[in-house]
C-alpha cells in the first residue's frame, strides 16, 4: 500500500513530466496520435492517483471542449 505523500509525489512527477501535453488543447488520434495517447495516459493515470485520495482530478487545458 502506498502512502498519500507517496500518491502525491507521482501526482507532481506526472503533473510536471507530462506539461508538454496537459498544457495544450486536446489532440486527436487522426491528426496527432502521439500527443492524443500521452494525454489520455497522463490523465487516466492522474484520475486513478486522484481517486485513491479521494480528491477530484484539476482539469487541464487538454480536457477543454474543442469547439
Amino acid at each position: 500500500m502506498k502512502t498519500e505523500q507517496e500518491i502525491r509525489d507521482r501526482i507532481t512527477r506526472i503533473t510536471e513530466g507530462s506539461k508538454h501535453v496537459l498544457d495544450v488543447p486536446c489532440a486527436n488520434v487522426v491528426i496527432n496520435a502521439p500527443r492524443a495517447l500521452m494525454q489520455l495516459s497522463a490523465t487516466s493515470t492522474l484520475n486513478e492517483l486522484y481517486w485513491a485520495l479521494g480528491e477530484e482530478r484539476p482539469k487541464f487545458k487538454c480536457n477543454e471542449p474543442v469547439g
